[in-house]
């Protein structure tokens, strides 16, 4: 194993503050904003987003909920030393809506949910993802038809104005 645990809790710490920082400032929100809305003092908020002290998941959760963002994507990140995920599922949150589903599923399979093999999950996940392109892919056609239409529009709007001043 690489690395002694203090260099992997430093990498860590400097990884939550970069994620928080990143998230706070995403949302145009000042340390003393969040801190208000988590309920906390403004120094113990600004120790939290610099990381130090040990990892708080409790704070992490009304860090999420002060700045609208997801905490199941900020330990994520975390976890995988991936601070965009945190960026970019913090308004979808995807992660959580995970979670949720995971956990209804988790009430009505039981222990049987333990006999289900990965591949099964693995091949839906990639079936979600594949209507998710569709998606993302019919999303960018129309806009920028739209665009390609309203310019036109327009340019023809500005020709026909100049014809019938002629």
């Amino acid at each position: 194993m690489s690395g002694t645990p203090s260099t992997r809790l430093g990498r860590q710490a400097r990884l939550q503050s970069q994620t928080l920082k990143m998230l706070r400032k995403e949302r145009r929100m000042t340390a003393a904003e969040v801190a208000s809305s988590m309920g906390v003092a403004l120094r113990t908020y600004q120790d939290f987003e610099a990381g130090r002290g040990d990892l708080d998941l409790a704070k992490v959760r009304l860090f999420a909920a002060a700045t609208r963002t997801d905490a199941a994507a900020i330990t994520l990140g975390l976890l995988f030393e991936d601070a965009d995920i945190a960026r970019q599922t913090m308004d979808n949150k995807i992660p959580t809506t995970f979670w949720i589903s995971l956990r209804e599923f988790r009430a009505e399979a039981g222990e049987q949910l333990n006999t289900v093999p990965p591949a099964l999950f693995l091949e839906g996940f990639r079936r979600v993802y594949e209507e998710v392109r569709a998606f993302l892919r019919k999303r960018a056609d129309s806009t920028d038809n739209w665009l390609e239409r309203a310019i036109a529009k327009t340019y023809r709007s500005s020709k026909d104005d100049d014809d019938q001043d002629a």
